[in-house]
C-alpha cells in the first residue's frame, strides 16, 4: 500500500519527532505553527475575517514611541515635499538670472533643511542634470548628426547628383497653415466660405468676407488676417524682394501674365505676394443638444455642431511654378494627331484563339 499525505503534513510530524536540545538543532527544527504559516497557499489563509467587526483594543505601551515617530517622520516628508514645489529649481550656470538667483539662495540657505535641500536635487535646470531626460543617448545622437552631414555634403559636392523636385519645392517655396478653433457652425454653412476664399489672394479674400451676409464671414476673415500677419512674422513671407527706391522699382517691375489650373488669368506683379492655396472645413465634437417633442410619445435630439476651418497661404511664385510646368509639359506632349504615322501593331492575318 502507498500513503497519499501531502509534504507539508510529513514536515510537520517529522519536525515534532525531532529531539531539540541542542541550539543548532532548534534552529533547524520546523514548528508546527510556522510551517504551516507558510507552507499554505495564499487562497486558504482566512485568518482575516476572523477579527472582522471587532473592535480594536488599545495599542501597547511598546508600539507609541515607533507611531509617534513614523508620524513625525511623515509630516517632515511632506513639509519637505511642499516646500520643493513652492521653491522652484534651479538654473543653468550661464543664464542671465544666475546672480540673482545665487543671492536668493544665499539668503534661504539658513531656512532650507537638510531632507528639503536633498528633496529639492530632482528639480535642478542645469543642462548636466536634464540631459538625462533631453538626450539620453548622446553617442547615438552624434552619429546620427555626422551621418546626415556626410550625406548632405555628398549630395551637395557630386557632380552627378540632381536636387529632388520635392527637396527644392521646399527650398525654395514658403507656405503657413493656419487652423482655427472650434466654430459654432455647422459644415454646410461654413464649406461654402471655404470654398469662395480658395485660390484667391489675401486682400481679395478680406474684400469678399467684408461684404458676405453669412454669419461666419467676420470669424473667417479673422482667421485669414491671423494668418496673414503669422505668415510674415514666423516665416518671411509677403516682404517683397528687399528695400527699392521708387525708379529702381519702376523700371524693373514686371507684370507676368498666367493662367491657374482653373482658368483664370491672373497677373503677377510680386511674386512674394501671398494668396490662399488651400481651405477646407472639418467637423468638430458637438457643442451639446436639445430635445424637441414629436408625436406619440416620440422625441428627437437636435445637435449642436462645430467645424474647424483651416486656411494653407502660398506666396505667388508657386502659381507661377505651376502655371510654367502646365506650358512645359503641354511643348513636350506636342500637338494632338489624329491618325499618328506609327506602325500598325498587334495584327495577325488569324484568329489568335
Amino acid at each position: 500500500m502507498s500513503l497519499n499525505m501531502p509534504t507539508r503534513r510529513l514536515l510537520q510530524s517529522a519536525a515534532s519527532s525531532l529531539p531539540s536540545t541542542t541550539l543548532a538543532l532548534q534552529h533547524l527544527s520546523i514548528s508546527q505553527s510556522s510551517a504551516g504559516s507558510s507552507l499554505l497557499p495564499l487562497t486558504q489563509r482566512r485568518s482575516a475575517w476572523f477579527s472582522f467587526g471587532k473592535k480594536k483594543g488599545p495599542q501597547p505601551a511598546s508600539l507609541e514611541p515607533l507611531s509617534k515617530e513614523l508620524a513625525s517622520s511623515t509630516a517632515a516628508a511632506t513639509d519637505a515635499r511642499m516646500q520643493r514645489a513652492l521653491r522652484g529649481g534651479q538654473l543653468a550656470k550661464d543664464s542671465i538670472f544666475a546672480d540673482e538667483a545665487a543671492a536668493d539662495a544665499a539668503r534661504a540657505a539658513k531656512d532650507v533643511t537638510p531632507v528639503a535641500e536633498d528633496m529639492s536635487m530632482g528639480l535642478n535646470r542645469d543642462r548636466s542634470v536634464l540631459a538625462r531626460a533631453t538626450d539620453p543617448d548622446p553617442k547615438g545622437r552624434a552619429r546620427w548628426e555626422r551621418k546626415m552631414v556626410i550625406r548632405h555634403v555628398v549630395k551637395a559636392t557630386d557632380p552627378f547628383s540632381k536636387e529632388s523636385r520635392q527637396a527644392r519645392i521646399l527650398r525654395t517655396e514658403k507656405e503657413l497653415r493656419q487652423r482655427s478653433a472650434w466654430m459654432p457652425t455647422s459644415v454646410k454653412k461654413l464649406v461654402h466660405l471655404s470654398r469662395q476664399i480658395a485660390g484667391k489672394s489675401v486682400e481679395e479674400a478680406l474684400v469678399q468676407m467684408r461684404y458676405s451676409k453669412k454669419k461666419m464671414a467676420k470669424e473667417v476673415a479673422y482667421q485669414i488676417e491671423l494668418a496673414r500677419d503669422r505668415a510674415v512674422v514666423e516665416r518671411g513671407m509677403g516682404l517683397g524682394g528687399g528695400v527699392k527706391t521708387e525708379t529702381e522699382e519702376a523700371e524693373r517691375k514686371v507684370v507676368e501674365k498666367i493662367v491657374t489650373k482653373d482658368g483664370r488669368h491672373v497677373e503677377v506683379e510680386d511674386p512674394t505676394s501671398l494668396y490662399i492655396a488651400q481651405s477646407w472645413v472639418e467637423r468638430g465634437p458637438w457643442r451639446g443638444h436639445r430635445k424637441s417633442p414629436r408625436a406619440r410619445g416620440r422625441m428627437d435630439l437636435i445637435k449642436r455642431p462645430s467645424t474647424g476651418l483651416t486656411v494653407l497661404l502660398k506666396e505667388q511664385k508657386t502659381l507661377v511654378r505651376e502655371h510654367k510646368e502646365r506650358e512645359e509639359k503641354k511643348y513636350r506632349q506636342g500637338p494632338w494627331e489624329h491618325l499618328p504615322n506609327r506602325p500598325v501593331t498587334a495584327q495577325r492575318q488569324h484568329y489568335s484563339w
